[in-house]
């Protein structure tokens, strides 16, 4: 979960994690925020698969950032590093050396973790330069052109589990390629900003100058039939107000048109998180997404599909259920059929 805050998952410090595990001490502000593998957390008795603890250091304290507007250099040398490490990942677990140094120049780690399972290429900010520009997880490896994104940590509390669970655990056969999150509160982009405020630049999904968006762009254009998941949640006192049915879920995919992807996912989604999963704009006029930078982005890529989901606090809550996790994944990145 991202540091410092309470994950709506319980005391867990991800949606796989044993209820009897304990938290790692949080660093003082003066330490150096290096993610470590724990092997005492993150294990899902029944599946054999565990989110790696390294993944809750993508997010440092919210005090801990920042944000700054990305620069040309870092658009340059993001130009260079996603579409070689996307090449590359299918075919070797090594990191092609040249690249650490074009992440370094802008202020990046390019990191190798190797797990159990996977052996993943991780791009994250140096902790002495904390500057809300995101972090990118790449699988090596067999892996699908699947993409899961947190455009809201901090903020949407426990996307950041669900996204690591779903990313690090998924079905057989269909693992994502690419994990990407944002690393700022989407409403501390400015000194006093408010939610009322009309930009919000810190906010990935609605600002499209953002790096954010650049890698979204970079990866289109490098994996064929590009899928992303987008991941979200809401308040439920305010959308929940004068309604007579709980809604538990909004599927949309960024347009009033829905496409294949965001129909069947839509009517079986009801099997993990019960009733109330409503199809945008079919059976809700609300949370579609349409503004979203992602989704109208990735319109200009005719082969790119986009699924914006919307999860109420309950539903984020019950997704502490490594069974439901599951559900969601093999629903989620299911083949299509044209």
């Amino acid at each position: 979960m991202a540091a410092g805050v309470v994950s709506v998952l319980g005391a867990s410090v991800s949606a796989h994690a044993q209820t009897t595990a304990k938290a790692a001490p949080r660093p003082s502000p003066r330490q150096e925020r290096v993610p470590q593998e724990d092997p005492s957390v993150n294990v899902p008795e029944h599946s054999g698969c565990r989110v790696d603890a390294r993944f809750s250091g993508l997010w440092p304290r919210v005090d801990a950032v920042t944000f700054h507007p990305t620069t040309l250099e870092e658009r340059a040398a993001f130009s260079k590093l996603l579409p070689a490490l996307l090449a590359a990942a299918p075919k070797q677990k090594d990191v092609p050396p040249e690249l650490t140094n074009v992440a370094a120049s802008v202020g990046f780690f390019l990191e190798t973790w190797t797990t159990p399972r996977d052996t993943f290429w991780v791009l994250r900010e140096r902790p002495d330069g904390y500057h809300g520009a995101g972090a990118y997880v790449i699988r090596t490896g067999e892996a699908s052109h699947d993409v899961v994104q947190v455009p809201h940590p901090y903020f949407d509390i426990g996307t950041e589990d669900i996204g690591a669970s779903l990313f690090s655990c998924p079905p057989e056969g269909h693992a994502p390629r690419l994990f990407m999150t944002a690393t700022a509160h989407r409403y501390k982009g400015t000194p006093g900003e408010t939610p009322e405020d009309p930009e919000h630049p810190a906010d990935v999904a609605h600002n499209p100058e953002h790096l954010f968006q650049t890698v979204t762009d970079l990866a289109a254009r490098q994996l064929p039939a590009l899928r992303v998941v987008q991941l979200h949640g809401f308040g439920e006192s305010k959308v929940q107000k004068g309604r007579t049915e709980t809604l538990a879920a909004v599927v949309s995919d960024g347009t009033r048109k829905p496409g294949m992807w965001a129909r069947k996912v839509s009517s079986p989604l009801e099997d993990v998180m019960g009733p109330g999963v409503k199809l945008f704009p079919d059976g809700v006029q609300v949370l579609g997404g349409t503004q979203n930078a992602q989704a109208r982005l990735l319109q200009a890529y005719p082969l790119a599909r986009f699924l914006h989901l919307e999860m109420s606090s309950r539903t984020r809550k019950a997704l502490a259920s490594p069974a439901r996790l599951d559900r969601l994944a093999q629903i989620l990145f299911a083949p299509l059929e044209d």
